[in-house]
């Protein structure tokens, strides 16, 4: 077997060190042998041949005209699309893969305008040569060993089936290159699995680490099995101490209640809530309140996939499977953030955690995919109120003239959402709707209050209190107003 790969670069001194580097590139158990020749050429020399077109810096748009003349693979490195004339880019090529410094996320925010993959190096030369070399091997063994030297039809088209139905979850995971507080941090050697992990405070460190363990929100796709579809969740690594004792106890932090009759749950959590095997238990159960409420057309209780092992050390506490209708940003990214804020309240401030009331079920199941308890829908309601003139996040009208009145407090559990301190119902609607029309003289957008306000009972009002206004309101005309209490 023999592979010809042109690597076109300009003011860069390449050694012969560098290029030996792709040459001798073999990976254990690979489709291409050791005993296949990898050539390395650096200038162009009319060859028809080449497998695959590298092009850094300057040279990247060259490598990639070329090679989508010759409709072949190219792997463009630190690509400046402000210099590239896109005109004639071919989209149904969908081999154009994108190697960046992580110190220079705009550039690679600007290339997956065009283009859905990339990857990402420490920004040395040394470490990004490591790279090329790994990541053009690849592009062999998925690209040209399959056109070139594999005679088997099931597999050939194995290999074509994946490339085509990627294209779809990647373009996906591409918009979270500028999802805000996410860090891609893939594993070492690993170019399959693109990960995305949620690192507000620091990007090259774990979320949180405690006790010899690592934790990670992440949102992960494996571009080599799209029929697993794009996952999220909370993925644990055992960093020190024994590991059969520290996989003990992230099973203590995430046991698999979810996997138990749901109408049990809040018995065994009302009586044993005070013992500390039942730390997961609030975590769960809190969790999984505040994802429901906040997406109220899933019930993450039949979501959360628990783990069958721990390997090379990590441990994924769950994950969730994200729906192909679903949206990356609104759903995956905004669930993750909540994971992460509710992990903070109950696991690692447990001592100062605040155990919930218990709640009444609720079975009722919404029909559209609206956010609830988010900026989103707090930009609604004030522009609803406000006349449609879109309002400041900290000058909503009602919100204020409530928090003043003492009826309402921020629930920091929740993106952004408030809480009723008022236990009847009626009488807090009463209020809403005697703010809101004397302010602006208009009716209370009910649906869209109930999507930022939760009731004093902790569940989503969902038309209540609309109802129990206009119970209040007849009420009232018969002489029957109850007081507040």
């Amino acid at each position: 077997m023999k592979y010809k790969v042109l690597l076109l670069s300009k003011g860069m001194d390449l050694s012969e060190s560098d290029l030996d580097k792709i040459k001798n590139k073999r990976i254990e158990d690979s489709v291409i042998p050791s005993t296949a020749t990898i050539e390395v050429l650096t200038s162009d020399d009319g060859s028809e041949d080449i497998d695959i077109f590298v092009g850094i810096g300057d040279q990247a748009e060259e490598a990639r005209c070329r090679a989508q003349k010759a409709n072949k693979p190219s792997l463009l490195c630190d690509m400046d699309c402000t210099k590239a004339d896109f005109k004639d880019i071919d989209t149904t090529i969908p081999y154009t893969w994108g190697l960046f410094s992580k110190n220079d996320k705009e550039k690679e925010k600007a290339f997956l305008k065009h283009f859905n993959l990339s990857f990402v190096y420490e920004d040395s030369k040394d470490n990004m040569m490591d790279y090329i070399a790994s990541l053009v091997f690849h592009m062999l063994e998925e690209f040209s060993f399959h056109s070139k030297y594999n005679q088997d039809m099931g597999y050939k088209k194995q290999a074509e089936f994946i490339h085509e139905f990627t294209q779809f979850y990647l373009d996906k995971m591409k918009h979270l290159v500028a999802a805000e507080g996410f860090a891609r941090e893939d594993i070492k050697d690993d170019f399959y699995h693109i990960i995305y992990r949620y690192r507000p405070e620091d990007p090259n460190k774990p979320f949180k680490s405690i006790d010899g363990r690592d934790y990670d929100f992440v949102i992960e796709y494996h571009r080599g099995k799209p029929s697993e579809g794009i996952y999220y969740g909370i993925k644990g690594e055992v960093a020190s101490d024994d590991l059969e004792k520290q996989c003990e106890k992230f099973r203590k932090e995430w046991p698999n209640i979810f996997m138990m009759d749901k109408s049990k749950l809040q018995d065994i959590y009302d009586k044993s809530r005070d013992e500390d095997i039942f730390l997961g238990y609030n975590f769960q159960l809190e969790l999984t309140e505040i994802l429901n409420n906040t997406f109220p057309w899933k019930d993450f209780l039949k979501c959360y996939k628990p783990t069958d092992n721990i390997w090379e050390q990590r441990y994924w506490l769950f994950w969730v499977t994200l729906n192909d209708d679903e949206n990356i940003v609104n759903v995956a990214a905004r669930a993750v953030k909540l994971m992460a804020k509710t992990f903070k309240r109950c696991i690692v401030n447990h001592n100062k955690y605040k155990k919930p009331a218990a709640k009444k079920n609720d079975s009722k199941t919404p029909k559209f995919q609206m956010t609830s308890f988010t900026y989103e829908a707090f930009d609604e309601l004030t522009t609803k109120i406000h006349m449609g003139i879109k309002g400041n996040l900290k000058n909503n009208y009602l919100i204020e003239k409530l928090k003043a009145g003492g009826l309402i407090e921020k629930d920091e559990r929740y993106e952004c959402c408030y809480i009723v301190k008022e236990q009847n119902i009626g009488l807090f609607a009463q209020e809403v709707e005697s703010i809101i029309q004397n302010g602006f003289s208009k009716q209370a957008p009910w649906e869209t209050i109930d999507r930022v306000i939760l009731p004093y009972t902790r569940n989503p009002s969902k038309g209540e209190f609309k109802s129990a206004n206009n119970t209040l309101k007849r009420k009232n005309k018969e002489g029957k107003t109850p007081q507040r209490r």
